[in-house]
């Protein structure tokens, strides 16, 4: 007995190697490109790497792995609400979390005041330069899963009194009438407005971000109020399809008896396409939203309301296409946990210029300036050294030799071209980074002689 219960355990063992060619993985779960199958030579040389590389394959490929994976993880998550998927947080009664949340639900990792500030100030430069070329500027920041459902996260997970970054970019917007806020909307919901098994928000909490945002945009719009709408289990969550790949389990998602009017122009795939565009023919005005994924259970109810929308996932953000389209309203849409990505890329926009004589507390500074060209324009970018008392704008001044001008740079260290200054950015907490697009038509002649910062106050 005990001998045939050995050869049945190896079988059991082996029998996913004797499956390879007809059972193997052929996709991943985890949203990756499964390992190739090594070559033993590589540009008439021994592939060095040939044993860890072929080591990778069969951990991809290895029959049942989905299967096996799914078992595991459902064991651990049933008996120790755990899992061996680091992305994945296993809360309370079946709700899964994106565990990238979990610095701003635990208040950790915070954004210090001054970032706060610049990113108010990244925003306020993108609402100058659309509102002066006629169009309606909309900032929304859609809250992370368990800012909105906090009672399903795992007990040992505590929170601190801390006010999170998003508490704390609200309280510094709310009395800008370009700030959308979707928390507050959500909240303010008596459905579940989140999927239990998913990192985003259903089509209920869409609709709540829908109806902020036109708010925002003081424009008439299809509230959707009394529109009927059903229960349905048909959606596959990201973070269920990570931990449990076989499990096939559906999600509830709201669906709508809603007949859209809108078409899409551009030659649509998915949601997830970098640029999406829609026309509908009965409605009026035009409409260009930067997004991220929450935006993709957005786009029916924008589009629906535009003759005309541009949905854009590009970074850096192009507002400099208001230069040729005039568009009616411009929308950014970023998850709370990016917020800090708003400090990394400038938009690509030109940058206003100043009176020397608004900017009498500014002064000169040491800094390290760098430039150049990129679709028609002069890109100038670095950082300044500033002391404890200088935290206000970021001004070039610029000369060709005769005359003077001055600009006002976005507060952004260019986090992908300064990349050996980013790793250093840790130990050197007094760089004021900086980042400003000019026409080469224009400012071509002209070079950046100095970079003011404005002090505190």
């Amino acid at each position: 007995m005990k001998k045939a219960y050995v050869i049945l355990v190896v079988a059991l063992c082996c029998l996913p190697m004797l499956l390879f060619p007809i059972a193997g993985e052929k996709t991943s779960a985890e949203k990756r490109e499964l390992a190739a199958f090594p070559s033993l030579f590589e540009e008439g040389r021994f592939n060095a790497s040939f044993s860890q590389e072929l080591d990778a394959w069969i951990t991809d490929h290895f029959s049942f792995r989905s299967e096996l994976i799914t078992a595991n993880n459902l064991l651990k998550a049933t008996l120790f609400s755990t899992s061996d998927e680091d992305q994945v947080i296993v809360g309370q009664e079946g709700w899964l979390y994106f565990a990238e949340t979990a610095d701003d639900y635990l208040g950790q990792n915070r954004m210090s005041e001054e970032e706060i500030e610049s990113v108010v100030s990244v925003l306020r430069l993108m609402e100058e330069y659309v509102a002066g070329r006629g169009g309606r500027f909309v900032f929304a920041v859609a809250p992370n899963k368990n800012t909105v459902y906090p009672e399903y996260m795992p007990s040992y997970y505590r929170r601190t009194q801390k006010e999170t970054n998003l508490d704390r970019v609200t309280r510094r917007l709310a009395g800008e009438a370009y700030f959308a806020d979707l928390k507050g909307a959500l909240l303010a919901c008596g459905e579940q407005t989140y999927h239990a098994r998913d990192s985003h928000w259903n089509n209920l909490g869409a609709l709540q971000g829908y109806n902020a945002i036109m708010k925002a945009a003081e424009r008439p719009h299809e509230t959707y109020a009394g529109e009927d709408w059903e229960w349905r289990r048909i959606w596959e969550g990201d973070l269920d399809a990570m931990i449990f790949p076989k499990l096939g389990y559906k999600d509830l998602q709201a669906v709508f008896s809603t007949e859209w009017s809108y078409t899409y122009t551009s030659n649509f795939h998915s949601e997830e396409d970098i640029l999406i565009a829609t026309r509908n023919e009965e409605a009026e005005g035009s409409l260009l939203v930067f997004r991220d994924s929450f935006s993709n259970a957005l786009l029916p109810f924008l589009a629906e309301q535009y003759e005309t929308a541009k949905f854009s996932r590009a970074v850096p953000y192009t507002l400099h296409e208001l230069e040729t389209t005039a568009y009616t309203t411009v929308v950014v849409e970023i998850v709370e946990r990016n917020l800090g990505n708003l400090l990394r890329q400038a938009p690509i926009m030109p940058a206003p210029q100043r009176d020397p004589e608004e900017t009498g507390a500014a002064a000169e500074a040491d800094a390290v300036i760098r430039s150049r060209e990129t679709g028609g324009y002069l890109h100038y970018y670095g950082y300044a050294e500033k002391g404890a008392e200088e935290a206000g704008r970021i001004y070039l001044r610029l000369t060709n030799g005769t005359e003077e001008r001055l600009v006002e740079a976005f507060p952004v260290f260019e986090a992908s071209l300064l990349e050996k200054e980013t790793e250093e950015m840790g130990k050197r907490e007094n760089r004021a980074g900086f980042s400003a697009y000019l026409p080469l038509e224009g400012y071509g002649d002209y070079e950046v002689a100095a970079v003011l910062l404005e002090k505190r106050g």
